[in-house]
């Protein structure tokens, strides 16, 4: 009965969670500020039928109301029956919710309130990569597959990399530093670069041509990949490893 005994507690929580006064939610439950006041403070319990109503009002399960901790996992069988109801859209936004909810605090500071709601947020760390943007995308790749990826991208040229000469490749492989290691002050030494293109007579220019680019960056000790070179060449291994990977690809035309 301990977990009866909080529903109380909860109901209060919810409420003024949602804005709501005793009176309010009241009304919408066809009941008296008193009936609530007396939820509230543990004096009684709410019928049956008003606590699937509440749970309604909240958007929350019976389950949680009544106290029974089943864990997430409880929660799948519903998931997988409700997911398959949901359009692409609201797919991509219940993830990004879940996805909001893990995401580990940034070194930046956190966005205004009145930010544009389509603003892509990108999470690049030893767990993996993070992406995604509220409104519109989800990507999450583990460093399981991202390691893979990589690994295809050093032996195979297939598109997308064919948009990249080999010479390009080679040199932005050669400065992608481990995802264990993110080092600010990483780089590769010009004589570890030149030595891993000893068969090309063009190195100043494509290393030149990826400066250009605004991918690689000159500093103390050698050259290295930006942020925005590193995040770049690990989407490519994604996109490369997902269309060219043996799997399965589902193709909707027009409306689904």
């Amino acid at each position: 009965m301990a977990g009866l005994s909080d529903i109380g507690v909860k109901i209060t929580r919810l409420r003024k969670s949602e804005g709501l006064t005793q009176e309010e939610l009241g009304k919408r439950l066809a009941v008296s500020a008193q009936a609530v006041s007396k939820w509230e403070n543990g004096d009684s319990l709410p019928d049956l039928p008003l606590i699937v109503e509440l749970a309604g009002i909240f958007n929350c399960t019976t389950d949680y109301l009544l106290g029974r901790e089943g864990g997430l996992d409880s929660l799948l069988p519903h998931i997988r029956e409700t997911f398959v109801t949901m359009t692409a859209d609201q797919k991509i936004a219940f993830l990004g919710d879940i996805i909001t909810l893990t995401e580990m605090p940034l070194p930046s500071p956190p966005l205004e309130s009145d930010s544009h709601p389509s603003l892509v947020h990108v999470q690049l760390g030893p767990v993996g990569i993070g992406l995604w943007a509220k409104d519109r995308l989800v990507c999450i790749a583990t460093t399981t597959f991202l390691q893979e990826a990589i690994e295809t991208l050093r032996g195979e040229a297939d598109f997308p990399l064919t948009l990249l000469s080999e010479e390009t490749r080679t040199i932005l492989l050669a400065l992608l530093r481990n995802m264990d290691d993110l080092k600010p002050d990483y780089a590769v030494d010009e004589v570890t670069l030149r030595s891993l293109m000893a068969h090309s007579e063009n190195f100043e220019d494509v290393l030149t041509n990826c400066i250009e680019l605004g991918f690689v960056d000159r500093v103390r000790g050698g050259y290295r990949l930006n942020v925005k070179g590193d995040l770049a060449v690990r989407l490519l291994a994604i996109i490369h490893q997902s269309v060219n990977k043996r799997g399965t690809m589902n193709v909707t035309v027009g409306r689904p």
